[in-house]
């Protein structure tokens, strides 16, 4: 074995120092199963196990699996159950993982959760080696849920990370103050973070855990992190179980879990960031550093109050609602708050969508206020009388009123249809907004 090994390493031109680096990319090739990993049970009805462990076992609808027939074997390796069937085993796909895994709320779905990431047009860049002054690419989440839209953004993140060290076997959620923050007050008796906690004996001393340790500095020189915040701790104690249980956490160095109101972050990341000292002079309030930001939480749109001071020019907000009222309500505030948001589309999702129906969402001025049907869309043009590249376009007893410049007006209503070209169904809605500022800072 010695001299295989040798010769193995001959081959690919390894030295000694390498080894190490030989040996993890071994570990995290996903060729054989090991101890924590899920395996798909390829059947008549595929199934997913739990994760894995010497010694337990998984039940099927006709007999079960041991673990440690399981426990290295080789994906796609067909393996026969005790008083049951011969399956093929295979590591989940993020789509399976998502579907098959335990939920405590209805989990944003692959398909949907890709067009979702697609549409923010996320771009990052592998980590350099010569240190760079550029700030990280940030991203919040507020509405943490299953953990399904989660795993997507930090995967489309991940070449912007170097390699982490092992992952802390404890939480490393952080919990906020629990009672919402008023505007202008600040965040006290915030609890401390669950996964920075030190163990701390009887007699007073404090034990230092290396692997914690690492994993901080580590967390400090990232590239690109995603900021997950959800108000519930069960639903976020279980997102964090479901984004480490995925390939062995690959993507859980990506994440930073919260507990609490989002309300709550914000001010409390805007404390850790105002400058102090001599630049506080000059400079009292901390510079944007949100590139993208994700509402998924009832009342979303009241929280883009909340998100416009702290996202960067040209940053984009995605806002992710059951119906499409409720984009109509974050249209109407962004316009009574005059907001510096410009509204770049409005997607559909759902079964059978599979790139997104676009809507037209905005705010149109009624010219004649005696009848209704005057502001309405006009019935004489059939769907063939607009092209499906082509903005439809109100009829001329309709003016269409700026969302975002002009002041509202009271003989205004909003309009709310489905773009030409497709008759589809679908149960959810994303609005995009991007923040533009036309104006000069003073």
């Amino acid at each position: 074995m010695a001299r295989i090994l040798q010769s193995l390493r001959r081959v690919l031109g390894l030295t000694s120092p390498n080894l190490p680096a030989f040996r993890r990319s071994i570990d995290t090739n996903f060729s054989f199963f090991q101890e924590g990993d899920r395996a798909i049970l390829h059947g008549k009805n595929p199934s997913l196990t739990k994760p894995l462990r010497k010694g337990q076992k998984t039940d099927l609808r006709r007999g079960y699996l041991e673990h440690n027939n399981i426990i290295g074997r080789r994906v796609r390796d067909r393996i026969q159950a005790h008083k049951g069937p011969d399956c093929r085993l295979t590591l989940p796909t993020l789509d399976e993982y998502v579907s098959l895994t335990p939920r405590l709320v209805t989990p944003i779905y692959a398909a949907d959760a890709n067009l979702i990431v697609s549409l923010l047009d996320i771009h990052v860049a592998p980590p350099a080696e010569e240190e760079h002054a550029q700030q990280p690419l940030e991203i919040l989440e507020s509405g943490t849920g299953h953990g399904s839209l989660t795993l997507h953004l930090a995967r489309a993140i991940q070449a912007a990370n170097s390699t982490p060290p092992p992952l802390p076997a404890h939480s490393q959620i952080q919990y906020l103050q629990s009672r919402p923050v008023r505007p202008g007050e600040e965040t006290e008796g915030k609890k401390e973070t669950e996964g920075k906690k030190e163990n701390t004996p009887t007699d007073g001393t404090t034990t230092v855990d290396p692997t914690q340790q690492q994993w901080n500095a580590w967390r400090a020189q990232r590239k690109a992190v995603i900021h997950t915040v959800d108000v519930s701790p069960k639903f976020s104690a279980h997102a964090e179980k479901i984004v480490r249980g995925f390939r062995r956490g690959l993507y859980a160095g990506n994440v930073d879990f919260y507990v609490g109101p989002v309300e709550n972050w914000i001010a409390e990341q805007k404390r850790l960031r105002t400058p102090t000292g001599l630049l506080a002079l000059t400079q009292n309030t901390p510079e944007p550093f949100l590139s993208y930001a994700i509402l998924d939480m009832p009342s979303a749109h009241l929280r883009i109050p909340h998100v416009a001071p702290i996202l960067k020019e040209n940053g984009v907000l995605a806002v992710f609602m059951p119906s499409i009222t409720q984009i109509g309500d974050c249209v109407d505030l962004v316009r009574q708050q005059k907001l510096p948001f410009l509204l770049e589309r409005v997607v559909e999702l759902g079964a059978g969508i599979s790139s997104g129906r676009q809507w037209d969402v905005r705010f149109a001025v009624k010219k004649s206020r005696a009848d209704p049907s005057s502001w309405m869309e006009s019935s004489d043009a059939g769907d063939g009388a607009i092209q499906q590249d082509q903005e439809p376009q109100v009829d001329g007893s309709v003016e269409s009123a700026s969302t975002s410049e002009e002041a509202p007006r009271e003989d205004s209503v909003l309009v709310c249809r489905p773009k030409v070209g497709s008759r589809i169904v679908g149960g959810g809605f994303v609005g995009l907004w991007r923040r533009i500022e036309d104006s000069p800072k003073h």
